[in-house]
């Protein structure tokens, strides 16, 4: 029975010493014992739904496949990838059906454009494929030169010399026309003659020309393999590159920064000195971290304005914002730390001021309260042991 009451006398002595200090937690902190893997996916997944939220969802379905190739069998990644696939591939389709409407229009350049949008939302959409990358073996013997007069069109002119209207986009490829629907009084049209067509000349209305040799303009007399509308790889990259800088300035306008960052770094990746997509990288990366430090989130902003320097390394702003985000994210965690630590809560306590550690672990007092802390809270997991000993003997 004495030694009950000294056990008990000895407990309360050093509850009154330790006054202040700390209470035991009787649960693990979150995520204690999770696997790396399941860390990793949990941080893809919550990458996923802020891209999502943002509406960037080409980044937030990558994210999603980087979870799927670590947990295979994750349903939230899973439905994640099906629900960003179905919406990007729907709309890849608006797109689609755009540029096959201007294409039947005669509007070449604003339909290119239409295919590459859709191809930057579906990659691998089959139809789009085909239509920028076949080619059609056309044989041209010669041409004629018809000077267009009020009321002409393409149209009116394949009707002239082929007998089709419909064969107006021959007309307009072999001229390098983008918009078959602008041809203007007293400009020079080049008609071909095509083997296989029909090619109703007028020796009155105009006059036949040459075959011209093969060093001029670089087709054979008899034949040459031309594109009706595939386009030279070339021309192709210029086409999308001048998409993908539209589409990121315009999204950078609408204030979509990541999604108008996701766009631009598809020029970059390109053209690396290209000013206006550095500009607006710039600005969207910036606009991004200064939303971030307004909300207190300081080490994300941080990183975000470091990624600003990327795009613009002279910018003293982006220098100052980072000095100023670490030392508001250290005095923050530091002061929680604190806080929880008069609460009693050492874990809690503990785990606030590692985080000042792992980026300054000079930081004011920040080693000398860790070891304190711990100090205390293995001193109550021993009387904690003990008491548990102490009623198993009872």
């Amino acid at each position: 029975m004495k030694g009950k009451i000294s056990l008990l006398v000895w407990v309360v002595t050093m509850v009154v010493l330790l006054s202040g200090c700390a209470s035991i937690r009787e649960k693990p902190s979150p995520g204690l014992f999770k696997s790396p893997e399941d860390r990793y996916v949990e941080q893809c997944l919550a990458k996923a739904k802020t891209y999502e939220e943002k509406g960037d969802l080409i980044e937030a379905l990558k994210n999603y496949k980087i979870a799927l190739t670590v947990r295979p069998s994750s349903k939230e990644a899973i439905k994640g990838k099906n629900r960003i696939e179905a919406e990007l591939h729907k709309r890849a389709k608006e797109h689609y059906e755009a540029g096959l409407k201007l294409k039947k229009q005669g509007k070449y350049g604003p339909a290119r454009k239409e295919f590459l949008m859709a191809l930057s939302l579906r990659p691998d959409y089959p139809e789009i494929t085909r239509i920028l990358t076949q080619r059609k073996r056309i044989a041209f013997k010669r041409y004629i030169v018809h000077k267009a007069r009020p009321g002409d069109s393409l149209s009116k002119l394949a009707k002239l010399y082929y007998g089709d209207m419909e064969k107006f986009p021959l007309i307009a490829r072999y001229n390098g026309l983008s918009d078959a629907t602008k041809i203007r009084v007293g400009q020079e049209i080049k008609i071909p003659e095509i083997e296989g067509l029909p090619f109703l000349v007028k020796e009155k209305t105009v006059s036949m020309e040459p075959e011209v040799p093969e060093d001029i303009y670089g087709w054979g007399p008899l034949s040459e393999e031309r594109q009706e509308w595939g386009y030279l790889k070339e021309q192709d990259t210029e086409a999308q590159i001048a998409v993908y800088r539209e589409r990121g300035i315009e999204l950078y306008k609408e204030k979509r920064f990541q999604e108008a960052i996701s766009e631009l770094n598809k020029v970059l990746g390109v053209l690396p000195d290209d000013p206006a997509a550095l500009e607006y990288s710039f600005k969207s990366c910036y606009g991004i971290a200064m939303a971030l430090f307004e909300k207190k989130d300081y080490l994300r902003a941080r990183d975000r304005f470091e990624a600003s320097l990327k795009y613009k390394k002279e910018c003293e702003e982006c220098h100052a914002y980072i000095r100023k985000s670490e030392e508001l994210y250290k005095q923050a965690h530091y002061r929680k730390g604190i806080q929880y630590y008069d609460r009693q809560e050492l874990e809690k306590a503990i785990e606030e001021w590692e985080l000042v550690r792992e980026l300054d672990p000079d930081y004011k007092r920040v080693n000398y309260y860790i070891n304190r802390a711990r100090k205390i809270k293995q001193k109550l997991d021993e009387l904690r042991k003990e008491l548990k000993e102490g009623k198993k003997g009872t």
